[in-house]
């Protein structure tokens, strides 16, 4: 018997991963009820059943508020042989993960990192640009991973990958204190608390009118330091 966060399959094991590579040819979204949402995952309830998502810090600010409907594009890995859920809010964020944790050395917790940090239009120029401060300002990409990272991707992104979109519109604030959340989504990213203490210093947080902003202001005065 095998399970994982309350998926249980009575199935032998030969059997599990068959199922899982059906599972992940056909899972291409999930739409359903967002039952809850911090910025390491996501739950989402469809066809009855709940799913925990892990999800990058920056999506959770585009989440609306829980027993709203969510779409979400989702890559399903297998990590210690269980299967594993990873979220983003459209296609292109999805497909680029799965680029990213092709590369050598990156698993899908420095893939998450990196797209929490960096938007998918940053991150495809730091990579074009071979621009290894803003890849190794992230916590756990050293010098050798920015290296393999231009190396292994430079050319297979796209220069129209790199232009900045309109800003999507933010998720409806859930708390009138934005630090509480924006704390908890850099504490995922690897920042102490001392750090994060020195951005709050350093950052008017009454300047910002969401938590998005706020998120990325944060992010930026990290990123100097």
């Amino acid at each position: 018997m095998h399970n994982h966060r309350g998926l249980r399959f009575c199935l032998p094991a030969s059997s599990v991963q068959s199922l899982i590579s059906v599972v992940h040819k056909m899972l291409y979204y999930l739409q359903g009820t967002l039952v809850e949402c911090s910025p390491q995952h996501a739950v989402v309830e469809a066809m009855g059943l709940g799913f925990y998502i892990f999800i990058p810090a920056s999506f959770y600010f585009q989440m609306p508020n829980p027993g709203s409907t969510i779409k979400i594009y989702t890559s399903l890995q297998i990590k210690d042989d269980e299967p594993v859920l990873y979220g983003f809010p459209g296609e292109k964020e999805r497909d680029f993960f799965k680029m990213l944790t092709g590369v050598s050395g990156i698993g899908p917790k420095a893939a998450l990192s990196l797209l929490g940090h960096l938007s998918l239009a940053q991150l495809s120029r730091a990579i074009l640009l071979e621009d290894f401060a803003a890849l190794t300002c992230i916590p756990g990409i050293g010098s050798k991973t920015a290296k393999r990272l231009i190396y292994e991707l430079k050319d297979k992104v796209s220069r129209s990958q790199a232009a900045e979109p309109a800003s999507p519109a933010a998720g409806e604030e859930r708390s009138e204190n934005y630090w509480d959340d924006v704390q908890q989504a850099l504490l995922s990213l690897g920042y102490s608390h001392r750090e994060i203490a020195a951005a709050q210093k350093s950052i008017d947080g009454e300047k910002y009118s969401n938590l998005e902003e706020l998120f990325k202001q944060a992010l930026a005065f990290l990123a100097k330091k």
